[in-house]
C-alpha cells in the first residue's frame, strides 16, 4: 500500500489501482491509518465506492478531487479534519455513509453528499451527524445552509474557462450554462430535502415548496422536468419524487398526462403511478361534469 509512517500513524499517499471498490485498512504494519494525503485519489476514474478506516483523523487538500465516478464514500463517525476542496469535481457522489451511526435518519447520507459537493464540505461534521441526539441539531444546520445556498445568486462562483481568443460570446455562453446547472442543482436539493423532511421547520417546508413551484424563480419547474427526464440521476427513476410532485401541487404545472407524453422512457413504476393519477383526475372531472349537468 502506498503510504508513509508518521508520528501518530500512517498517511495514505497515492492510489494507483483500477478497482471499482476500495476498502482501506484500519492499520498498516501495526500502526493506525490516520490520514488521507493531499491528492491521494486525484482524478481516479475507476473507483465507485470508497471505504475509509475507522482510525481516520484527517483528510488533506484535494484528496478525492475529480473522482468522476465516485458514487458512495464511507466515513467513520468521529471528528475529522478536512482540508480544502476535498470533493472538488465529485459529480457522481450520491451518498456519504457513516459507519457506527446510531439510529441515523435515512436522508442524512444524501444530505452529507450534497454538503460535500455543492454547499460547504467543512460542515460535514460526521461525529454530529452520526449521533442519535446530535443528528437533529445537524439537520437544523443543514437546513440553514440549504436556505443560504438556494438564496445566493446563480452566478456565484462562476469563472470563465479560456476558449481560444476570448470574446464576450464565449463568456456569455459559459455563464448561461453555469447558471442553468446551478438552478438544476438547487431544484434537486429542494426535492431531496422535501422527500426526507424529518427535523424540518414548517416555514422551511413552505419555502422549498414555493421554490419548486416557481414562485421565486419561474425557470425552476422546467428544470425539474429535465431532472425527471433522466432516469439515471436518482430523481427521474424514483417514483417517490413524482408522488412528492403531486403532493406539493406540481400536477397543476405538469399534469400526469403531460409527464407521460414527455417521459416515454420513464421507469415502469413511474409510468404506472402517472397513469393511475391521470385516471383518478379524469374520473374526478367526469364526476363533477355530471353534477353540473
Amino acid at each position: 500500500m502506498n503510504s508513509i509512517s508518521t508520528e501518530n500513524g500512517y498517511r495514505f499517499e497515492k492510489y494507483t489501482g483500477n478497482d471499482t471498490c476500495v476498502i482501506l485498512p484500519d492499520r498498516v504494519v501495526g500502526k493506525p491509518l490516520t490520514t488521507i494525503g493531499t491528492k491521494a485519489f486525484l482524478s481516479c476514474r475507476s473507483v465507485e465506492r470508497l471505504v475509509l478506516p475507522d482510525t481516520l483523523e484527517r483528510v488533506e487538500d484535494w484528496a478525492f478531487a475529480h473522482m468522476k465516478n465516485l458514487e458512495e464514500i464511507v466515513f467513520p463517525v468521529r471528528d475529522i479534519l478536512f482540508g480544502k476542496k476535498v470533493f472538488l469535481g465529485c459529480i457522481a457522489l450520491k451518498r456519504i455513509i457513516l459507519t457506527g451511526a446510531e439510529d441515523q435518519y435515512e436522508g442524512i447520507p444524501y444530505f452529507l453528499a450534497s454538503l460535500a459537493t455543492m454547499m460547504d464540505e467543512t460542515a460535514l461534521c460526521p461525529e454530529l451527524a452520526g449521533s442519535r441526539e446530535g443528528q437533529w441539531t445537524w439537520l437544523k444546520e443543514y437546513d440553514r445552509l440549504l436556505e443560504q445556498f438556494l438564496a445566493r445568486p446563480d452566478t456565484y462562483g462562476f469563472e470563465p474557462a479560456f476558449i481560444g481568443w476570448f470574446n464576450v460570446e464565449d463568456v456569455d455562453d459559459q455563464q448561461e450554462g453555469y447558471v442553468r446547472e446551478q438552478k438544476r442543482k438547487k431544484a434537486g436539493l429542494a426535492l431531496q430535502r422535501l422527500l426526507y423532511p424529518a427535523g424540518m421547520e414548517e416555514d422551511m417546508e413552505a419555502k422549498l415548496q414555493d421554490y419548486l413551484l416557481g414562485k421565486t424563480d419561474v425557470e425552476i419547474p422546467a428544470l425539474i422536468l429535465k431532472l425527471f427526464e433522466d432516469s439515471d440521476n436518482g430523481y427521474g427513476g424514483n417514483v417517490s419524487y413524482f408522488k412528492l410532485w403531486q403532493k406539493i401541487g406540481g400536477f397543476g404545472i405538469y399534469s400526469p398526462e403531460y409527464l407521460l407524453e414527455h417521459l416515454p422512457e420513464a421507469d415502469p413504476e413511474v409510468r404506472a403511478f402517472l397513469m393511475e393519477s391521470r385516471l383518478n383526475m379524469e374520473g374526478n372531472n367526469n364526476f363533477f361534469d355530471t353534477l353540473e349537468l
